[in-house]
C-alpha cells in the first residue's frame, strides 16, 4: 500500500494507518538521518571494522532517528499535506531535514563531539561564564584538565541567550524580568511596539495562505519557524529565487494594504502624540480623517496611561 493510500485511510479515521505510514518510511528517515550527520562530519567508522559505524556515530544517528519520527507524526497529525501538490516523502524531507539539523546545531555545534563531552563543554561554560568561576575551580570540579577547561570556554558554541536566564514557563519579558528597573524602553513605547505588531498581524493575516506561510518562514515570524530558502522550496516545489520573488511579493502586498488600515492609523495618532503641531501637508490628512483620529487618539491614551500606571506600581 502506498504513502498516499495510507494518508487517506488516516484522514478517513482510521488510526492504525499512522503507525504503518511511520514503519514504512522507517528507511527515508534513517537515510535523511545519515545525509545531515554526514554534513555535520559525524559518520565516523570504527577503526576495525570500517564497514560499521562507530558507537559514537550509531549514537547520533539514534537521536536523528528520533527526531525525524517525531517530526513525521506531527506533520502527518497536522494533516496539512495534500497529495496533489507532491509525494508525501518530497513533503516530509524538508521538515525531517530541518528538524535534525536544528538539533545538531543545538546539541553537536560545529564540533563533532560526543554527547557526554558537548555536555561537559556546556557545563563548563555555564560555570564560567554565568557563575564567575576561573578555570582552575572548574576544572577541579569537572575532574578535567584546566587546559581542557580553557579550550572548552572558548568553543563557539552559541548556547546561552537572555531566554536561558529565565525558568521554564515564564511567559512575560525576560529583559524585564532581569532588569525590572532598567528597561529599555518607556512603558509607552512598550505599547505602541506591541499595539503595531499585532496590527501588522492583522495585515499579514489578510494576505494569501501561501503568501503568509513563505513570508512567515522566511522571516520566522507569527508563530511559523525560519527556515531556509531550500527548505521552503521543498516544501512548497518551488525555486529559490522563486521563493525569493514570492517573498518579496509578499511583502509589497503588506505595503499595498498598509494605506488606510488601523496600523497607519495607529502610527499616525502616535506621531500626532509626539508631534502636536503638523507638518506642511499633513492638516488635509487629518482633516478628511478626523474622527477616525479622534476615537484612536482617545484609545491611545487610555492604553498608554494603564499602562504607565502599571509599571509604576510595579516599580513602587
Amino acid at each position: 500500500m502506498s504513502n498516499e493510500q495510507l494518508i487517506r485511510q488516516y484522514y478517513d479515521g482510521d488510526e492504525a494507518a499512522l503507525e504503518k505510514l511511520y514503519h514504512k518510511n522507517i528507511g527515508l528517515i534513517r537515510g535523511i538521518a545519515k545525509e545531515t550527520a554526514a554534513e555535520f562530519n559525524c559518520l565516523i567508522m570504527e577503526q576495525h571494522h570500517p564497514n560499521q559505524f562507530s558507537a559514537y556515530t550509531k549514537t547520533i544517528l539514534d537521536d536523528l532517528c528520533g527526531e525525524g519520527a517525531v517530526e513525521l507524526l506531527t506533520r502527518i497529525q497536522s494533516r496539512e499535506y495534500d497529495e496533489s501538490r507532491a509525494a508525501l516523502t518530497t513533503y516530509l524531507y524538508p521538515h525531517l531535514k530541518g528538524r535534525m539539523t536544528r538539533w545538531l546545531e543545538q546539541n553537536i555545534g560545529c564540533m563533532a563531539l560526543s554527547k557526554d563531552e558537548m555536555a561537559t563543554v556546556r557545563q563548563a561554560q555555564q560555570l564560567y561564564y554565568i557563575a564567575w568561576k576561573d578555570t582552575d575551580e572548574i576544572a577541579e570540579e569537572l575532574n578535567v584538565s584546566a587546559a581542557r577547561v580553557s579550550r572548552y570556554v572558548r568553543y563557539n558554541t552559541h548556547f546561552l541567550g537572555v531566554h536561558d536566564l529565565v525558568p521554564e514557563g515564564y511567559d512575560g519579558d525576560p529583559y524585564e524580568r532581569l532588569m525590572p528597573r532598567m528597561l529599555s524602553v518607556s512603558a509607552e513605547q512598550a505599547v505602541y511596539r506591541k499595539v503595531c505588531i499585532e496590527l501588522l498581524r492583522e495585515l499579514f493575516d489578510t494576505l494569501p495562505k501561501k503568501d503568509r506561510d513563505i513570508l512567515g518562514k522566511t522571516c520566522g515570524v507569527f508563530g511559523s519557524p525560519e527556515m531556509t530558502l531550500k527548505e521552503i522550496g521543498m516544501y512548497h516545489m518551488m525555486k529559490e529565487s522563486a521563493v525569493e520573488k514570492a517573498k518579496s511579493r509578499a511583502v509589497e502586498k503588506l505595503r499595498e494594504a498598509y494605506p488606510g488600515s488601523r496600523l497607519q492609523v495607529w502610527r499616525a495618532v502616535h506621531r500626532m502624540m509626539q508631534r502636536p503641531i503638523l507638518l506642511p501637508g499633513e492638516d488635509s490628512e487629518l482633516r478628511r480623517n478626523f474622527p477616525q483620529y479622534v476615537r484612536a487618539l482617545a484609545e491611545v491614551y487610555g492604553v498608554l496611561s494603564e499602562a504607565a500606571s502599571d509599571m509604576n506600581n510595579i516599580s513602587v
